[in-house]
Parts: C-alpha cells; sequence; structure tokens
C-alpha cells in the first residue's frame, strides 16, 4: 500500500461519449511527454484508393454529422477495413475512413473521420493528463455502441448484448450492489438521465442515483459516497421550471466539445477545491467508447465475461462475436494529489479496470467479490498513487466557459443516440409510474433536442419522486 491508497476513501468516475484518445490526445504528443500518440503521417484509404491523412483541425462541433458509424459492424470495418474479418486476427485500423462513407458520403467527405484535436483546443483534458496521469493503453470493453460498453463499466459484462436496445432489466450484478454487500455506499450522479435506471437491481431503490448537484454538494460538504459514478448531460436543454438554459456536455458527435471541457473542469474543481476531498479522493476521467473515430492503436485480445456471445440474429449487420477482444481505445484520466505530475501509464486498461480497482480499494475482503471473469482479470490502476505526500503544487487550468445552448441547437433534430435515450425514458414511464402519471408522450413525436431534453428530465423527475424522492447521498443534504 501506499500512503494514496492508504488515505483514499472516495472514487470518482466521470464518463464521457465517444471520442477516440488519437481523437482527442493523440497531437498532444511530444519529445516531453511520450505518449503513444500520433506523429502525423497516420493514413487510411478510402474506397477509390485516396489516401486520408490525419489533421489537427477538428472543431468543437460540426465536423461529424452525420453521426459516424460505431456499431459492432461499423467497429469492425473500422478495426479490420472488413467487418467479416475474424476477430481472433491482430486488427490493422485501416477502415475508418470506408466505415465513414457507409453513412451515405462520398470519399473525400468522408475523410473528415481522421480530423483530431490539438492540444491548444481541448486544454482542459490535455492539461490534466500531463499535471497528472494518462492512461495510453485504456481500450473500450467491447469494438461497439455506448450501451454495452458503459454495461460493462456497471457490472463487467453486457449480458452477451452489442447493441443499443432499451430494455436493460436483465443486467447482471453490478458494482454498487456488490458495494452495498459490503455496506459501501454508492452513487450515480446523472444530469438529464442514466441507461443504468433500466437495471433491475438498481432501479428499485432511489438509494443508487442522484442529481448532478447532489455530487457537487456532497464534495462541498465532505459527504461523498465511496463510489460516485458521473452522467454527463445528453441533450441541449431549454429554460423552464426556473432553471437556466444547458447545453449538452456529453461530447457526443456533434455536440460541442468545449461544453464537455467544462464540465470535466467543475468535476475536477468539485473534487479539488475541498482539501479533506482532494487528499482522499481518486478521479477517473475517461470516456465509454471511440465514437467511430480514428484511433492508430489495435486493440488487444480479452477475456469473454460471461460464456456469453453475440450471434447475428438475422435482421442487424452485427456480425457474431464472442466478447474476446476489446474495442478502440479512449481517453483516460487519473487524478489524485498523490499522483506525479507527468506520469504515462502504458498498461492495458478497459472499463471493468474501474470495478477491479473499486473492489480492491474498497471491498476490505475483496477475495470472491470479482463480477465476471473480465473484471476478475482486469488490471488495477491504483499503483499510479505512488507520491509519499499529498501534492499542494498549484493546478493551473486554461478555463473552458460554458455557454446556453443557441436557438439553432435546441431546434436541431436529435442523434440516433438521444432518440434511444428518450425511447428509453418512454419505457421507463411505461414500467415505473401508474397511469395518472405518464406523459403520454410518442417517443416519435418528439422532433428536437429541446424537446427531447425536457422529455427526458420530466420523467425521469417523477421516477425519482415515485421512488422515494433523493438517493441516499442526497439525503444527506437533509
Amino acid at each position: 500500500m501506499s500512503a494514496g491508497t492508504d488515505n483514499l476513501k472516495h472514487i470518482v468516475v466521470l464518463m464521457m461519449e465517444n471520442r477516440s484518445f488519437d481523437h482527442m490526445l493523440g497531437f498532444a504528443q511530444s519529445p516531453t511527454w511520450r505518449i503513444d500518440g500520433l506523429n502525423g503521417t497516420e493514413t487510411n484509404q478510402d474506397s477509390g484508393n485516396g489516401t486520408a491523412q490525419v489533421s489537427n483541425d477538428a472543431g468543437y462541433a460540426g465536423d461529424f454529422t452525420p453521426d459516424p458509424g460505431h456499431s459492432v459492424y461499423d467497429t469492425l470495418t473500422q478495426l479490420y477495413g472488413d467487418a467479416k474479418t475474424p476477430t481472433s486476427q491482430n486488427p490493422t485500423m485501416s477502415g475508418f475512413v470506408r466505415s465513414y462513407e457507409g453513412k451515405q458520403l462520398s470519399p473525400a467527405d468522408a475523410h473528415r473521420i481522421m480530423k483530431c484535436f490539438s492540444a491548444q483546443k481541448v486544454p482542459v483534458l490535455t492539461s490534466l493528463a500531463q499535471q497528472f496521469c494518462v492512461c495510453d493503453r485504456w481500450f473500450s470493453s467491447i469494438p461497439g455502441p455506448t450501451f454495452p460498453n458503459r454495461a460493462f463499466v456497471h457490472g463487467a459484462t453486457s449480458i452477451g448484448r452489442v447493441d443499443m436496445g432499451l430494455d436493460w432489466r436483465n443486467m447482471s450484478t453490478t458494482i454498487y450492489e456488490r458495494l452495498a454487500q459490503n455496506n459501501v455506499d454508492a452513487c450515480i450522479f446523472y444530469h438529464d438521465t442514466t441507461m443504468a435506471m433500466t437495471f433491475n437491481g438498481l432501479a428499485g431503490s432511489s438509494d443508487y442515483f442522484g442529481l448532478f448537484d447532489d455530487f457537487l454538494w456532497c464534495c462541498k460538504n465532505n459527504k461523498l459516497p465511496a463510489y460516485s459514478f458521473i452522467e454527463p448531460r445528453f441533450a441541449n436543454s431549454p429554460p423552464g421550471g426556473g432553471k437556466p438554459a444547458f447545453s449538452a456536455s456529453d461530447q457526443h458527435p456533434d455536440h460541442d466539445v468545449n461544453e464537455g471541457e467544462a464540465l470535466i473542469q467543475t468535476v475536477f474543481n468539485a473534487v479539488w477545491g475541498n482539501k479533506t476531498v482532494r487528499e482522499s479522493t481518486l478521479l477517473v476521467i475517461v470516456y465509454d467508447e471511440h465514437g467511430g473515430l480514428y484511433d492508430h492503436v489495435p486493440p488487444p485480445a480479452a477475456a469473454n465475461p460471461d460464456g456469453k456471445s453475440w450471434t447475428n440474429d438475422g435482421i442487424s449487420l452485427d456480425p457474431s462475436f464472442d466478447f474476446t477482444r476489446l474495442g478502440v481505445r479512449v481517453p483516460a484520466v487519473l487524478i489524485s494529489p498523490y499522483i506525479p505530475a507527468g506520469t504515462i501509464d502504458h498498461t492495458v486498461y478497459d472499463h471493468t479496470s474501474v470495478i477491479a480497482t473499486a473492489r480492491k480499494l474498497l471491498i476490505p475482503n475483496v477475495a470472491n467479490s470479482q463480477l465476471t471473469r473480465r473484471d476478475q482479470q482486469a488490471n488495477t490502476f491504483e499503483g499510479n498513487l505512488t507520491l509519499a505526500q499529498a501534492r499542494a503544487d498549484a493546478i493551473n487550468l486554461n478555463p473552458a466557459k460554458s455557454a446556453p445552448p443557441t436557438a439553432a441547437q435546441l431546434a436541431q433534430p436529435p442523434s440516433e443516440h438521444l432518440r434511444t435515450l428518450v425511447q428509453q425514458a418512454s419505457l421507463l414511464e411505461k414500467q415505473y409510474l401508474p397511469p395518472e402519471q405518464r406523459s403520454g408522450k410518442d417517443p416519435n413525436s418528439i422532433q428536437t433536442e429541446a424537446e427531447a431534453s425536457v422529455h427526458l428530465q420530466s420523467v425521469m423527475g417523477k421516477i425519482r419522486a415515485q421512488k422515494g424522492g433523493q438517493s441516499g447521498a442526497a439525503a444527506a443534504k437533509n
């Protein structure tokens, strides 16, 4: 053990959306910060044998409409050039442009998938990565979309699923339940919604859920649970109910990446601004999956978590998949005053490393506490907390400023991801609300981000009230 782990009482995980490691951090590589990033010569070929080269001119929004594909079919196309290639073979990372062409784009337009950020464009994420620990071998848990990968960070499995289906009631035991079985408190803090509300083991209790404002209050008042998971805001939100408008902060293409920078900064400041919390907390900033965006590092093989496999259903394009290959590399930053500045960790991690680390550090009797074979075998990352004394140096961030959404952003059509969240909310209200409290809203009638936001917050607010009104963490405020 070390001073950092001896003093650790809290793990906080902020999971952002759909950006690859190279896309966000690859161009920050330098002779003085030797991450496995980009040298600027990496290329993919388009269907006409034209060459698309990586560039550092990605914008905060506007580059990725339509949304790049990130289903298993799309991701395997990106990894191998052909989705039918057996995943036992080593990926070539050669098919990103051709995959994006599948969104009915010309070869030239599909070259946009190679756009990455300069370090100057994402200063909050880059500064935190450089001033603490960046993990440049952290991979998403499957080569596929949001819901299965978020299922893995909650439960070390996606129960054999690779789809974006709405109903996850059969999800296996999660880290929250495992911690509760060992008298360790945990909470999912969200802005407008969370897929974890569909898990049977969690949805029956309000103890596991709180609002993001509750997280901020808990940091300020030394009331953080031992394990916190933070969801970003998934929809641009109009003013209403006495609250101002808020911009989506998830960074899901094509939402404004700067708003995600502002959220990362807010979470960091909440932890770092209270000395007691700062010196007892390990903050993890990570992304659920790559969102179809370019990365050059081939994902390694992995253990099947629970013996379950996906078999092509004859409806989707997704080929059969046995869960023995990780997904594309994503940004991951570890923050603690016990981590030396400039730490670069080349260890292979996936999202189940969060579960493995939480079990190791928070459960007194960790033996036999694993959820699946995946978290049982996952590498843990507490070894980066090597300092004998907590750092007291100033952490300088070039601040990102949030701005309310424009009228055009509020009026834009929901992405496929946001539409799925809206449909999931409608499923939840039918499951948990009495008929007289249901909105009766046809989710297919929702045509704008503003309407999506209002529906999400209305449904989740009613469910929260139905389940007791507040989380165990939020109850500490009263």
